[in-house]
């Protein structure tokens, strides 16, 4: 069975490039006419039925309004969601984890000028990925897509890292 569509529940079209003006306003719409308040005095049935709706809604929006998360759902419709055992190129997880280390040893050795330098790469590396997702989906191109995916969440840890945030 496929899984609902979060673009349904927000009413707008599934797509990537989705204008956050236009997702701001359903949801903002959506929200007043669907708000749990307006059903405090109706039967016991309509606000489960409100509630339910509204979580729904604040679900959808919090998952589509983030770029990341947008493109995530839209791998689980077209049947490729994330975390699927995926096959990751051993190349690239040599390289992250030898970008790793080296990030490492900079820490240690206290090297501010190499730290500022790893952490700039890294980030010119994450953006170039987002900016690739817009075409990747727009061509319907789901695999090259999950793979800009994949490497995202690696050069997001890498970047974590480097602010001194907890990586699991």
């Amino acid at each position: 069975m496929a899984p609902a569509s979060k673009f349904a529940v927000l009413g707008v079209p599934e797509s990537y490039d989705l204008p956050s003006a236009e997702l701001d306003k359903k949801f903002r719409e959506l929200s007043l006419r669907l708000h749990p308040d307006r059903f405090a005095k109706a039967p016991p049935a309509e606000r489960v039925a409100a509630l339910a709706k509204s979580s729904a809604l604040n679900d959808a929006y919090r998952t589509l309004r983030s770029p990341v998360g947008r493109a995530e759902h839209l791998l689980e419709l077209a049947g490729s969601p994330l975390g699927g055992g995926e096959h990751v190129d051993q190349g690239f997880l040599m390289e992250i984890l030898e970008l790793r280390e080296e990030l490492a040893e900079a820490k240690a050795g206290g090297d501010a000028a190499r730290l500022a330098s790893l952490g700039a790469a890294m980030t010119a590396r994450r953006d170039e990925a987002m900016a690739r997702l817009p075409e990747l989906f727009a061509a319907g191109r789901h695999a090259e897509a999950k793979e800009a995916l994949i490497a995202l969440r690696y050069f997001q840890r890498f970047l974590d890292e480097h602010a001194g945030k907890e990586t699991e």
